[in-house]
């Protein structure tokens, strides 16, 4: 029995299960708004929020728990939830994270 192209999981990457709650901040950093991350892969992830209008188009997800800030744009949006794609640069050597912006810093 085959899948059809409507049921078949398109993701190239695997999603982490469970819930976690974050932030969702402008690139700027003049807007922040609170989220709850879901479908979390290494490519992107599901954001929950009070009104997705509330969302730019390019963002810096900050997750909480994790040191790394993660840029994203976003792919769709619908009434009260967007879902992102995660900006990466390619593994060149100097940033072995693969991420455009380096980890946050953690407030004591």
């Amino acid at each position: 029995m085959t899948q059809s192209d409507e049921t078949r999981e398109r993701r190239s990457c695997k999603r982490e299960g469970g819930l976690k709650s974050g932030f969702a901040t402008s690139v700027d950093g003049a807007r922040r708004e609170a989220c709850v991350v879901g479908n979390l892969s290494a490519s992107g992830a599901l954001l929950l929020v009070e009104t997705s209008d509330a969302i730019p188009e390019d963002i810096i997800l900050l997750i909480d728990g994790e040191k790394n800030r993660r840029p994203a744009h976003i792919v769709w949006r619908r009434h009260n939830a967007v879902a992102v794609s995660f900006i990466t640069r390619e593994n060149t050597g100097d940033n072995d994270t693969g991420w455009i912006f380096p980890p946050a810093a953690i407030s004591a």
